[in-house]
């Protein structure tokens, strides 16, 4: 067991060198974090089968993603499995700092990636243009949701298809008991807003749960800064990740410090009950 932990350990420190590495335009800096990836994988199902099981904040790297959610989200579906390594991502600016691009770029899934400003766009493409091009048949394994704004509205919206797993960023600001979002404006903006009210976005993590479960879906977990959330499908690994309720975050260093800075400001704003 400890000779496993120690290789884990070793590839963990790979993958986080090689992060500025991999985002370079160099097929072999690819590669190179292509086999580190791998290796990473192999060594997690060994522990698989020996009964380990990993917490996510041993698991988490990051290659593309804003934390260490490449990692979290590639140990969930080396543990859960896929079945077509489809990923839908919305509000993936170009790339480069998104949830999907290193299981695209590293794991050969192909991707419907969406982001509303055209230049993200515009270098989006030139960006993914030097790999693969991306299929488009649903269903997908995985969706990223975080538009900082109508979130909530968009998952409880989305009814074409049925992700495996959704990774959504939250408002950790709001307490545990709200089950809130803010009021749907299609054209919003937190950037409009006052200084002081500029964390008034997306929706709470009850907000999400719930909503989730009228879906189908369990939370299962989130990041260390507790702000992205991670939901699997009712049918999934359900023997592996257990559901989690969403006031365990009530302990999270990052909730609390954010909580008591923010909350205050926000908290007579207009938030709608869910």
């Amino acid at each position: 067991m400890r000779s496993s932990l120690r290789r884990f350990h070793s590839l963990h420190s790979l993958v986080q060198l090689a992060r500025f590495i991999s985002r370079a335009p160099d097929t072999h800096a690819f590669q190179q974090v292509d086999v580190a990836q791998a290796a990473l994988v192999a060594s997690w199902r060994t522990l698989l089968q020996s009964g380990q099981i990993l917490p996510f904040d041993s698991v988490g790297f990051q290659t593309y993603s804003e934390n260490e959610e490449d990692g979290i989200l590639l140990y969930i579906f080396t543990v859960a499995g896929t079945t077509n390594k489809i990923v839908v991502e919305i509000s993936s600016q170009d790339g480069r700092i998104c949830m999907a691009s290193n299981l695209i770029i590293h794991h050969r899934w192909s991707g419907f990636l969406f982001d509303g400003d055209s230049s993200f766009v515009t270098n989006g493409r030139r960006f993914f243009g030097r790999h693969p091009a991306t299929r488009s048949f649903p269903p997908i394994d995985l969706l990223s949701l975080d538009v900082d704004g109508i979130d909530l509205y968009i998952w409880d919206a989305l009814s074409v298809t049925r992700p495996r797993v959704l990774v959504c960023e939250f408002n950790n600001i709001v307490p545990s008991d709200r089950s809130v979002t803010i009021p749907y404006s299609p054209d919003f903006r937190w950037q409009k807003l006052p200084a002081k009210h500029q964390f008034f976005r997306s929706a709470s993590l009850l907000a999400f749960t719930r909503v989730s479960r009228t879906k189908g879906y369990r939370l299962v977990g989130w990041n260390a800064l507790g702000y992205n959330a991670f939901f699997l499908r009712d049918d999934v690994a359900r023997d592996i990740f257990p559901t989690r309720p969403p006031d365990e975050l009530d302990g999270n260093p990052f909730t609390i410090a954010m909580r008591k800075m923010h909350w205050q400001n926000i908290a007579h704003l207009p938030w709608v009950e869910i």
